[in-house]
């Protein structure tokens, strides 16, 4: 179910800040031997102005944007998945993060859906936007790296 790259829809996505409960779509960046997850968290509220809203990497550090768009319809997965609306991944430590596997399937065991895997050429995409990023925490840059690295042969 957490394998890399694939896309989960968790029914009740509990945000630990407190916010409310709601449904939300997870895709798997990188699995460690069913230890620890990094996940990457996509919402539909949009933040980009419309000069930049692209599919894929939007990197403007001058204006404080790093982020992958999914833009609505377009085929992603491998099995024709696709977004309804124009989703995003803000990257950022809160948006792409490390989890315990264990506690992650002893949370949503019976409240997750996998709907499919992303492409290779998307998820080569997403994974080399996480890696340009200045947002997200050294520790998840090294595994980003490793799997650049395999991905790259």
């Amino acid at each position: 179910m957490y394998s890399q790259k694939n896309i989960v829809y968790v029914l009740k996505y509990d945000f630990e800040n407190g916010q409310t409960i709601k449904p939300r779509y997870l895709i798997v960046i990188d699995n460690d031997d069913m230890t620890s997850l990094v996940l990457s968290l996509i919402t539909s509220q949009d933040y980009i102005p419309d000069s930049l809203l692209q599919h894929g990497c939007i990197n403007e550090p001058d204006r404080n944007i790093h982020c992958h768009v999914f833009l609505k319809e377009t085929i992603i997965g491998e099995n024709g998945f696709y977004f309804p609306l124009n989703s995003f991944i803000y990257i950022s430590s809160s948006s792409v993060f490390n989890m315990d596997s264990q506690k992650l399937i002893q949370k949503y065991q019976d409240n997750v859906e996998v709907k499919d895997r992303l492409t290779d050429e998307e998820f080569s995409n997403l994974i080399y936007c996480i890696y340009k990023s200045k947002y997200i925490s050294r520790g998840i840059k090294k595994r980003i790296e490793i799997t650049l690295q395999k991905l790259l042969g």
